[in-house]
Order: structure tokens, then C-alpha cells, then sequence
């Protein structure tokens, strides 16, 4: 790869194409060398995140400096790695050592410690659309998050194929698209994951547009760009010999649908051709971290040497605002889980036995696949029904009273049934297990409105002693 790196240089003196009305500047955080991570939230402030805590930028040039102190040293400023804006406006902050602080648009601030087993690099967080927390590291795999429960998902509980997380995508059908350094995986229920072999080496980077998932491939011989092409069809792109031997950081669209890439450089695919941004262009940095777009189509890309470059056109003060507030991570004690919040193997005692349970878990809407974030609830069944070993459980299904009784009948019995199967697949008897369908026959409440029909469609258990 050395001799590779350096065919790359002549090919980017000869690569290097110039781009009419695009000129980037670098602008003046000169104490802020090292970006990593770009978001812009939707009243057009723009957060970076950077070896020195984390900036915001509004639209008039007001610029905000705030320091990320970690967990027992007042004196080290955490590095923020990734930076994530949720459909609510929240921002969602991690820090080189394993640590995500949820910022909200009222300056509400909440904090997760995702360093229990080590002191991961955070590499990307995400929500899903049921508002669940997927959080990957560089080292640690992938963190899942309902509510106060939390799964760490690694290779040696899962066939996730690699504990190093560079890329992380959800898709609409709630799959997790999985890039580590072994390759691309698909997490689409509990326990069902789906590798993609088309794609070997290092996934780096990730991006859905029109329904098509662009995915960036440190390959076995030479770097690789893919389109899934409506999650149907694998197609290989081809490169120019500039990117053949580079590593893409970042995908992103602009609103005409052009993908634009940080490699080196800066790169763009229009109509089929790939065009190269650089010095010639006011980017003047070989080392490109991360980029975005505003609200008004303008480029903001950072760099790891060089802060931030953009095209927007937009006046700055001299001087960095010297007020800067701080995000502090303490260590609190764990929260105490109520009944309602799901089980906790910890409260179980025998006061639980004969009662119905209803299990925090999520299925696909009229389907019976369980999606992902359920094994937090199912690994804390798996741990009662171990620490009881004379302990039965039976579970079971029930949905509303919308649709064909016979049908959800139906429905209820295999959603007990794949419940019944998890635990059977993590070392349970299935002698302890028994499972019934209720369809909807049972509701805890009326099915008049949405959210009491939501209450109706459930799993419940009830522990019995053996005989």
C-alpha cells in the first residue's frame, strides 16, 4: 500500500480537475486544527466536532466554542468524534473515550456512559424511527439503546463480523447496516444477520439517496465504491485512478443529487464523472475528515490539520468567543428500572411468579420479525430463566382488534412462537418453554384510539414455578 500511495500522488497532480464557481476558504479557528464531524440543524446553525470540544456557527457568524470535559479529569477537554442531529433537534455528542451527551434545543443535557467495557472511540450515532439508539466504536462494536436499557453487540456475542465500527447505517425498514473492518453485515431482527459477501475489507463509509445505499470499501486490492440499487442489486462503480487507491471519510448529496465524497481531497460523481477539488479550488489540505451541506446547498468539509473549509460566503469575527461553556460527563448511579420500563434479572424474586409480565420488545408492524433493540429485553429473560433453572415460562401473544380476528390470531401465535425460539437458541430448554396466541381477544385496554391499540399489541410472560 506504501508504493500504491505513491503512484496516488502523480495520478492527483494529473486527476486534479477545476471547477467553475467553486472556491472553498479555510476560516480563521486557528486554536481548532482537527474536525471530525459536521451536522446542521434545522434552523441553520452548524455544529463541528473537534479536538477541542465541540462549535456551533449560526448564519449571522456567531461563533460558540464549548469544552467536553470526560469522566473524573477537570482538566483534559474531550475529543468529540461524531456529532448527530435527530428528527427533534437534539444534538448527540461522542467523545474519543466512550462517552454520548444528548444536547436538547431547550439546553437540556443528558449523558450515557458507553465505556463499561473499555474506552471506545465513537464513530457514529444514530436514532431510529422508533427513537432506539445505535451507537458503533471503533473497538467495542455496536451499542443498542431503549430507554435505560442498554446491549453491547461485539463478535464474541454475535456474528457481527469485527469489533471495529467505522460506517453505521439504518435503513427504512428498520435493518442496521453494519461497515467494520471485516466487511458489510446487515443486523435485521434479533440474531439475524445477513453478511454481504460482495463486500471484503474495510467498510469506511455509508449513505442512502432515492432509495439507493452507497457503501466505500478499503478493498483487498484497491479501494471499492458500491451501490445497493434499491436494496435489490449490487452495483460496482467504477473509479478513476485518482480514487483507486484512497479511502473515502464521508458520502454526502447536495440537493441535485451529486455525491460528493472526502477522500485526500474533495470528490464529486456528475452525470458519471468524477471531479477533484483541491488546492487549486482553496483546499489546501491532503487530509479531508468529514463534509456536509447547508440549508443553502454550501459546502462545509473539515480537515485533520487544517480546521474548516467552506463555500459559503459568510463573515466571521477575528476573535473566538472566549465565554466557553462546558459539557461535563459524572458518573451517576445506575437509575432504579421500574416494572413498566421492562425486566430487570436483578429485581426478579418470587413476588413475579404466576403474574403476567408484558416484555419491553418491538416487532415490525403486522409482521412477526422482532427488530434489533429487542435483545436487550430477551437477553434479561435469557438471564432470569438461567439464575432460575427450576423456573418455566410461558408467553404469550396478542395483538389489537383491527383487521381479520383469524389473521391476528395467527399473528399472535408466531410472536410467541419467535420469542419462544430466542430463548431456546440461547442455551433454554425448550421443555420450560410453553407459548399461546391470544389474538385479540385479550386487550389491556379500549382499541378506540392509536395509543391504546399500541398498549394491546404485546408479548407477555408469566414465570411459573416447575413441578
Amino acid at each position: 500500500m506504501k508504493k500504491l500511495a505513491i503512484i496516488l500522488v502523480s495520478f492527483l497532480l494529473l486527476g486534479q480537475l477545476s471547477a467553475q464557481n467553486f472556491t472553498m476558504k479555510n476560516l480563521p479557528l486557528d486554536s481548532t486544527q482537527v474536525v471530525n464531524a459536521i451536522a446542521v440543524e434545522s434552523s441553520g446553525t452548524i455544529w463541528f466536532g473537534t479536538e477541542k470540544g465541540l462549535i456551533s456557527l449560526d448564519k449571522s457568524g456567531q461563533l460558540k466554542n464549548t469544552k467536553v470535559q470526560i469522566t473524573g479529569d477537570t482538566t483534559q477537554t474531550g475529543i468529540v468524534s461524531s456529532v448527530f442531529i435527530d428528527s427533534q433537534q437534539n444534538k448527540w455528542i461522542g467523545t474519543y473515550a466512550g462517552q454520548v451527551f444528548k444536547l436538547s434545543p431547550q439546553g437540556v443535557l443528558e449523558k450515557y456512559d458507553f465505556s463499561k467495557f473499555g474506552h471506545p472511540l465513537i464513530t457514529n450515532i444514530l436514532t431510529d424511527k422508533n427513537n432506539n439508539i445505535w451507537v458503533s466504536t471503533a473497538g467495542n462494536g455496536i451499542y443498542t439503546m431503549n430507554g435505560s436499557n442498554m446491549m453491547n453487540l461485539t463478535q464474541e456475542n454475535s456474528s457481527l463480523p469485527h469489533n471495529q465500527v467505522f460506517a453505521l447505517h439504518l435503513d427504512n425498514q428498520g435493518s442496521a447496516w453494519i461497515g467494520t473492518t471485516k466487511g458489510l453485515t446487515k443486523l435485521t431482527g434479533i440474531n439475524n444477520w445477513d453478511r454481504e459477501k460482495k463486500i471484503e475489507g474495510e467498510v469506511s463509509a455509508m449513505a442512502e439517496y432515492n432509495g439507493d445505499l452507497w457503501v466505500g470499501v478499503v478493498g483487498l486490492q484497491e479501494t471499492e465504491l458500491w451501490k445497493f440499487e434499491n436494496y435489490r442489486k449490487w452495483v460496482k462503480i467504477e473509479l478513476p485512478n485518482f480514487l483507486r487507491y484512497t479511502r473515502f471519510m464521508k458520502f454526502v448529496f447536495d440537493k441535485n443529487g451529486k455525491l460528493w465524497a472526502a477522500t485526500n481531497k474533495i470528490v464529486n460523481l456528475d452525470n458519471g464523472v468524477w471531479n477533484l477539488y483541491g488546492d487549486e479550488n482553496g483546499l489546501t489540505t491532503n487530509s479531508t475528515t468529514c463534509l456536509t451541506f447547508d440549508q443553502d446547498n454550501n459546502l462545509w468539509v473539515g480537515s485533520n490539520g487544517k480546521g474548516l473549509f467552506t463555500t459559503a460566503n459568510i463573515a466571521m469575527p477575528a476573535t473566538e468567543d472566549k465565554k466557553q461553556p462546558v459539557i461535563r460527563f459524572v458518573e451517576e448511579k445506575k437509575p432504579t428500572v421500574t416494572e413498566s420500563e421492562g425486566l430487570n434479572p436483578e429485581l426478579v424474586d418470587e413476588k413475579l411468579l404466576d403474574k403476567a409480565i408484558t416484555l419491553n420488545i418491538q416487532f415490525e408492524q403486522s409482521k412477526s420479525d422482532l427488530l434489533p433493540t429487542s435483545i436487550i429485553e430477551l437477553e434479561k429473560l435469557v438471564e432470569i430463566l438461567s439464575r432460575n433453572p427450576t423456573w418455566q415460562v410461558e408467553i404469550g401473544g396478542h395483538t389489537d382488534n383491527v383487521g381479520n380476528p383469524k389473521l391476528n390470531l395467527q399473528l399472535s401465535e408466531q410472536r410467541a412462537t419467535v420469542v419462544r425460539d430466542y430463548l431456546v437458541q440461547r442455551g433454554i430448554d425448550k421443555q420450560r418453554v410453553t407459548t399461546v396466541g391470544y389474538g385479540g381477544s385479550k386487550p389491556l385496554a379500549n382499541n378506540g384510539d392509536l395509543k391504546n391499540r399500541e398498549k394491546n399489541r404485546r408479548v407477555e410472560i408469566i414465570l411459573r414455578k416447575g413441578m
